[in-house]
């Protein structure tokens, strides 16, 4: 079998890791694979063994995006070149994020080819990312082909859902394929120093980005005091570093112990950060796959912190158990100005974002919106933006009784030995490449033995609709 992957880069980090170790499995090896990853910028790892750098490729902007049929016809002649032959099936990343109208537009013109497709959905257009989603707007009519020969792959079971709702009436078929996670803990060079790393240390891994709700870490110190909160990265995002050293000078002020971008004022490496923590911990409020609550466990670390249930359902069905975390932290909304003001707030938040994807709120759908992020008087920290989150917590850290209560909701309690192990014994059950190997070429042989190739294409808007519901609104994510 021939298969030809594709992304737009093969810089380190999430889509890279994922394409690496899948490669990586035995799998492939043993079953006679041969494969090759199509890239727009060269590859400077190790893992991989064939790649080609396809111009055009890279992200780009409408405006600047080359003419699809050129792009499909440099990623054929490439791929057949590297291959000996057409591939058998082409394996493509994130074709309708929105990063490359191009790509978009190419994957059509190969779906109409009769090519065998597996279109793999790591991240959505759909899904928070207005400006992406308007880059494909003169080819979105065209994102989503369906054939008996083209399937999709989703990483968790909210997006199988919404797909699987996309897809309705089309011959294409979905797949819930989680990615695989590396089970092995890195090794770390004993050392009895631990330099400038603070004690008590709650380590966030992440680099900054707003859906991290950094400001639930000041939160957290105010109500576990003797605790230090840290995240290990700054942003990359020139655009989110004025709000990252907004949050710096907040705690600074209050003297909080939390300590943002940890891992850029210490001479640790991310190992030893990670062994000198007392716990893992995470206050996001949305992800794709959700690596963050499977790696601490493999790491020999606890996980403390927020848990986001359409995320982290499909673990527990896999034997790995969060119940100890957290799903909202609710604060008094009398420590807003008013509820009529975050009324106004939703409302203006909800009016801007639809018309940023070029659609109307539906009726009611601010008062849907406060009754989601509101219960009993009391509304989630979380869905609160920054300039309302450092209002909140100015007004709690004059508040004994507030503190009081909010410690009362959020134990931060390291978990027992018994339930680590439990949950590392699982992920290294459900998660290792070895099984995503086996589930990835099922699907692979599932879609070549169709012959069908007639192509029709799905109303991206039926998606669009699932994942633009005032219910799901979160202000750190708008506004």
């Amino acid at each position: 079998m021939k298969v030809a992957v594709v992304h737009y880069h093969l810089q380190p980090g999430g889509v890279t890791r994922v394409i690496e170790n899948t490669l990586d499995s035995s799998t492939f090896s043993e079953s006679g694979i041969e494969s090759v990853v199509l890239s727009g910028r060269p590859y400077s790892g190790s893992r991989i063994q064939k790649t080609e750098v396809i111009q055009g490729l890279d992200y780009s902007n409408s405006s600047e995006a080359i003419d699809p049929q050129i792009l499909v016809g440099r990623m054929e002649k490439s791929a057949s070149n590297s291959l000996g032959q057409s591939p058998d099936i082409w394996h493509i990343h994130n074709h309708s994020l929105g990063k490359n109208p191009s790509l978009t537009a190419a994957v059509a013109l190969l779906a109409e080819k009769g090519h065998y497709l597996l279109l793999h959905q790591h991240d959505f257009a759909e899904d928070g990312r207005p400006d992406s989603f308007l880059s494909l707007k003169k080819i979105y009519h065209r994102a989503y082909p369906c054939s008996e020969r083209i399937h999709y792959a989703v990483l968790n079971s909210r997006d199988y859902m919404f797909v699987d709702q996309l897809l309705q009436g089309g011959s294409s078929k979905v797949h819930l394929l989680a990615n695989s996670v590396l089970t092995e803990s890195p090794t770390i060079k004993n050392s009895n120093e631990t330099g400038p790393l603070p004690k008590n240390l709650y380590l966030y891994p992440v680099r900054a980005v707003r859906r991290k709700n950094l400001g639930e870490l000041a939160l957290l110190s105010m109500i576990h005091p003797d605790k230090h909160f840290a995240n290990s990265l700054g942003p990359t995002n020139p655009a989110f570093r004025p709000e990252f050293e907004n949050w710096q000078d907040f705690c600074q002020n209050l003297n909080l112990s939390v300590t943002y971008g940890l891992g850029e004022n210490v001479n640790s490496s991310f190992p030893q950060m990670v062994q000198h923590a007392e716990s893992i911990i995470t206050t996001s409020v949305a992800e794709g796959f959700g690596l963050g609550f499977l790696e601490p466990w493999i790491l020999g670390k606890g996980l403390c912190g927020r848990n986001l249930p359409e995320i982290t359902q499909d673990f527990a069905k896999l034997g790995i158990s969060l119940g100890h975390l957290y799903e909202r932290i609710d604060v008094d909304l009398k420590l807003i100005d008013s509820g009529s003001s975050l009324l106004s707030t939703i409302n203006k938040s909800l009016l801007q974002f639809y018309s940023d994807y070029g659609e109307n709120p539906p009726q009611n759908s601010t008062q849907l919106a406060f009754d989601s992020m509101v219960q009993e008087k009391r509304v989630d920290f979380g869905r609160l933006n920054e300039k309302i989150q450092r209002q909140v917590l100015e007004k709690i850290m004059i508040s004994p009784m507030e503190k009081v209560e909010l410690r009362n909701q959020i134990d931060l309690t390291v978990p027992q030995k018994d339930l680590m192990v439990k949950n590392q014994n699982a992920v290294r059950k459900k998660f290792n490449t070895e099984a995503y190997g086996i589930q990835l070429h099922k699907i692979y042989q599932e879609i070549l033995d169709k012959k069908e190739r007639k192509v029709s294409f799905a109303n991206g808007r039926k998606l669009l609709g699932s994942f633009l519901c005032p219910t799901r609104l979160n202000l750190l994510r708008t506004c």
